[in-house]
């Protein structure tokens, strides 16, 4: 039964590892020490620095227009151009070359506002009609400068 279990090679084998151990715990005990100190270099800065708490992230204000303000805004935008065309138009040391250009921007800003009053609700109802007749106004100055009603 001893040969089946074989206990007393196991232990013999056992006691002769442990003391291989033992012969090279003088090398394991120097990588110890040197691992030891290698760690507490990397401790020492985090001790002496002192670590905050994090706070609160501040917010940016964002500036939120809703529809109506951006309508408000370009149609603001398309009256003072519509004033610089007319302007320029009384102005008879101003060539039509010179005006075509900023009708050019006149009309991508009506059709930019259209756009933009074509989302407005029924609440709006007074913008929407101001902000019409500003575009029928421009497309219609843009439509008569490239008929040549100026020429």
């Amino acid at each position: 039964m001893t040969h089946i279990n074989n206990i007393q090679g196991i232990t013999q084998l056992l006691d002769n590892q442990s003391t291989q151990v033992s012969k090279t715990s003088g090398q394991a005990q120097g990588f110890e020490s040197l691992l030891n100190s290698a760690l507490e270099k990397t401790q020492e800065p985090e001790e002496r620095t002192q670590i905050s708490e994090l706070g609160e992230i501040p917010a940016f204000d964002f500036d939120i227009q809703t529809v109506s303000s951006i309508v408000t805004d370009k149609t603001d935008k398309l009256l003072n151009s519509l004033e610089s065309y007319a302007s320029q138009l009384d102005d008879t040391s101003v060539s039509l070359k010179d005006i075509e250009p900023a009708l050019e921007e006149l009309n991508a800003d009506a059709s930019s506002l259209l756009e933009e009053t074509l989302s407005l609700g029924e609440d709006d109802q007074d913008l929407i009609d101001i902000a019409t007749s500003t575009v029928v106004a421009a497309k219609t100055e843009y439509l008569k400068f490239q008929r040549g009603d100026y020429l």
